[in-house]
């Protein structure tokens, strides 16, 4: 599917706007969206707009990284967006002063999102391609915020009910920080592209939306900060599970040998008088056995006294 908007040189927008009045002298600027395009309709990105082979490529062979591409008269640029379920959608712009040209295989809201804003501003005095450029950057950003902070607060969750889920602590806390290296794989990159848009001389672009982008960009090396500090709390909280359980196995494995030391020396003993000779002179006592046990009740009570001392037990 393909909308399109044509912004008048009289100050006048008008939407869904044929491919063949896209040449008239009467307009500006145009904005044509291409929204899971059929074939046909990519013919169009070569023979309407005559954009490079290359860029088609990249549309078309989709999941590239956020980058920007140089190219006569036009810059092509890719962007990353995430929804609420951690899906990747690409969005590629072809960017001049006489047009942004929007290409995505999926119904994207960021798109949408930026389209209804653009169709319901009530002056449309100034706007230009590049002031689109900076929305869809800003509702990219923008749909970062909500999967960080859900993140955290599952993380936060996993460590007040850690001591109780135990055995589902380490592999929830792997999920989390695995969900925080696909964010940071997004976001990071398309931190580095808004850099290179603000510092590049081949994209004109007006003071107020300059300023607008930086705020966007300052927005994303913040979020930077939250996702580092979200590892990081999300590591402590495993190294603290980790510490905690090594502690409560070394106390297990203190009372087992408590308990291996105290049976040692009556196995000794039991070993000793029942071993099948005939001449083992204690066996003769008439009160042997009485003796036997009372020697070891007098080690067994000596033993575990010690140890309750040296807090084993």
């Amino acid at each position: 599917m393909i909308k399109t908007m044509a912004v008048f040189k009289d100050g006048t927008i008008a939407f869904d706007v044929s491919i063949e009045e896209l040449n008239s002298e009467r307009i500006d600027w145009v904005w044509v969206d291409f929204e899971n395009p059929k074939t046909e309709e990519i013919d169009l990105l070569r023979t309407k707009f005559h954009f490079d082979e290359i860029a088609i490529k990249h549309c078309v062979s989709y999941k590239e990284r956020p980058k920007m591409d140089y190219y006569e008269g036009y810059r092509f640029i890719v962007l990353q967006s995430l929804n609420e379920n951690m899906e990747q959608t690409e969005i590629d712009l072809f960017l001049s002063h006489k047009y942004i040209v929007s290409f995505c295989w999926d119904a994207t809201s960021v798109l949408q999102i930026v389209w209804n804003k653009v169709k319901g501003l009530k002056s449309i005095k100034g706007l230009k391609p590049e002031q689109i450029l900076y929305h869809i950057c800003d509702e990219i950003a923008d749909k970062f915020f909500p999967i960080v902070q859900k993140i955290e607060d599952d993380i936060e969750d996993i460590d007040e009910l850690g001591t109780n889920s135990d055995l589902n602590m380490i592999d929830g806390i792997k999920t989390q920080v695995s969900k925080l290296s696909k964010v940071r794989k997004t976001v990071k990159p398309t931190k580095d592209l808004i850099y290179r848009i603000l510092n590049s001389t081949h994209v004109e672009i007006d003071k107020e939306t300059t300023k607008k982008l930086r705020i966007v960009y300052d927005h994303l090396v913040k979020l930077l900060d939250d996702i580092s500090d979200n590892r990081e709390m999300a590591n402590d909280i495993r190294e603290s599970y980790i510490s905690t359980n090594s502690h409560k196995m070394n106390k297990t494995m203190k009372m087992l040998t408590s308990v291996s030391i105290v049976f040692m020396p009556l196995t000794f003993i039991v070993g000793v008088y029942g071993m099948n000779f005939i001449h083992i002179p204690e066996l003769q006592l008439k009160y042997g056995y009485y003796y036997c046990w009372a020697i070891m009740l007098i080690i067994v009570i000596g033993l575990v006294m010690w140890f309750k001392k040296k807090d084993w037990f």
